[in-house]
């Protein structure tokens, strides 16, 4: 009978440690693929936090393409402030920074897009339709330049820390805003800009720019043609609405690309937006890496129990003590360390007076205004003198 028992109890014992090692194995699976979920999500945060962060550096620059006439929607090149900006600043008391700055140099007020539409407008033979989608496009790449450049210059007098750790959530929903806005600004251009259709270019000279007019009454066919240009447009604009969203989200696009192209300058060395972001992990290795012990700890409690959990700690402590060898918790030095700067945002002037004011007005204005710049009435007081003196 005692014989029966023993066996069954020993056949109990290695039933319960058969089943026992699956749910180890699965624990301990478990606790890695976190782990690697982990590092994959810090990696893809502090990146995301480190390209606002060379944003809004640019922004405070005030380098951007902000102004629709000054370069390079112009020839106008506008006259910037030049500053320096405060980057990896200390928690020291008084606190220091290092320096990093973005010149108005070629390479910097460059835009390929708006590049080639600067000079297709310059060309002699520009067309007046294609002038229309330009303008278009051209506006709302400005506007989403005005409303990144205000949105990141806010954002960079925001501790440098934060702007790392939250920047990229609060920028996320500022951006689904912004493009809501891109789509009812496109609606608005659609019509706004078809004061294009009542413009022709009287230019002769091949090697000068075009010369602008506005449709007048003693020019009737080309008076209806734009007439009937408006009233095409304004049926077209229904089969636009279908496919509403592809111009603003490629203006917002290249807005956003563009913004991670630019240079700047540290040490008097040329950087990029790549060299930021691997000195932000060099320099934020203490802050990375106790968030990331953190969720390694709470990652241990929850898949491998408390005896683990406990033993990561101790582990932990051991090596911020440096009883470990392990330097992980020791921060990374900042060369060239000065004084923090002001914040404040460059001043920039555009001097451009505005050869061609009109082109920049809309529908509404084209109809009531003329050539010369007087209205309809004296076109037709003028016309009615005509006719007496014919008589």
């Amino acid at each position: 009978m005692s014989d029966t028992s023993d066996t069954s109890a020993i056949d109990d014992k290695k039933e319960d440690t058969t089943s026992s090692s699956p749910n180890i194995f699965s624990n301990i699976l478990g606790f890695f693929t976190t782990v690697a979920f982990l590092v994959l999500i810090i990696i893809a945060q502090f990146s995301y936090g480190g390209l606002i962060l060379y944003a809004c550096k640019l922004a405070q620059s005030n380098i951007l393409p902000t102004d629709e006439k000054c370069y390079p929607y112009t020839d106008v090149k506008p006259s910037i402030q030049e500053i320096q900006t405060n980057i990896f600043t200390t928690f020291t008391n008084p606190p220091l920074s290092m320096k990093l700055s973005f010149p108005y140099d070629k390479y910097n007020a460059s835009n390929k897009i708006l590049d080639m539409f600067r000079s297709y407008k310059e060309e002699p033979k520009s067309y007046f339709l294609i002038n229309y989608f330009i303008s278009i496009i051209e506006s709302l790449i400005s506007f989403n330049y005005v409303a990144f450049n205000f949105i990141l210059s806010i954002f960079n007098g925001i501790p440098e820390i934060l702007i790392v750790l939250f920047g990229p959530i609060i920028f996320t929903f500022i951006s689904a805003l912004i493009f809501f806005g891109n789509n009812i600004y496109f609606i608005y251009l659609w019509f706004a800009k078809m004061g294009w259709f009542f413009k022709q270019n009287v230019n002769t000279n091949l090697n000068s720019k075009p010369i602008w007019q506005t449709v007048s009454l003693f020019q009737p066919f080309y008076l209806w043609c734009a007439f009937a240009l408006v009233i095409l447009f304004c049926l077209l604009f229904w089969l636009v609405l279908s496919v509403l969203p592809v111009l603003p989200t490629f203006a917002m696009g290249w807005t956003i690309f563009t913004l991670l192209c630019y240079q700047g300058q540290m040490d008097n060395t040329n950087i990029s937006v790549l060299s930021i972001l691997q000195d932000l992990f060099k320099y934020y290795k203490v802050t990375i890496m106790s968030i990331f012990s953190f969720f390694v700890i709470l990652s241990a409690f929850s898949n491998m129990g408390t005896i683990p959990g406990v033993f990561s700690i101790l582990v932990l402590i051991l090596i911020y003590f440096g009883i470990i060898s392990i330097n992980i918790f020791q921060p990374v030095g900042k060369g060239n360390l000065t004084a923090v700067v002001s914040n404040s945002q460059a001043k920039k002037t555009c001097n451009n007076k505005d050869v061609n004011p009109k082109n920049n007005h809309g529908l509404l204005y084209t109809l009531i205004y003329g050539q010369r710049g007087g209205k309809i009435s004296n076109e037709l007081k003028n016309l009615g003198k005509k006719l007496n003196n014919f008589s």
